[in-house]
């Protein structure tokens, strides 16, 4: 089965600018940060990032993902390793994400069969 998944995280004052120092590390290392999505069964990762009018930064974390993948934490990676690092430094931990609710979804048949031949 797929989960998709779209939640919103804030980043904690004052850590803003490190924030898109993360964004831009992984944007950096594309090739390599792609590479650790196979064992996540992670088929699309995507960040986006709002200024509120509360004056904090989000991050809107949109992924599709597949079951039983590797979590981030257990990985060896120096991708991955880093990316916990700048999690930590960076997302409020005393604000509760907020899980968008799907109302709907399209996955191309051709991406399905892929994606499900993988779960199995």
């Amino acid at each position: 089965m797929t989960h998709i998944e779209l939640t919103r995280f804030r980043i904690k004052k004052g850590k803003e600018k490190k924030a898109q120092e993360w964004m831009n590390f992984l944007n950096e290392h594309h090739a390599d940060t792609v590479k650790t999505m196979s064992a996540e069964k992670m088929y699309v990762e995507t960040v986006f990032s709002e200024k509120n009018e509360d004056g904090y930064t989000y991050f809107y974390w949109y992924s599709v993902q597949g079951e039983n993948g590797q979590n981030v934490e257990e990985s060896e990676s120096y991708i991955d390793k880093k990316h916990i690092e700048y999690w930590d430094e960076c997302i409020d931990s005393t604000y509760h994400p907020v899980n968008m609710k799907v109302q709907q979804s399209l996955i191309a048949p051709e991406i399905e069969k892929i994606i499900n031949e993988d779960d199995s």
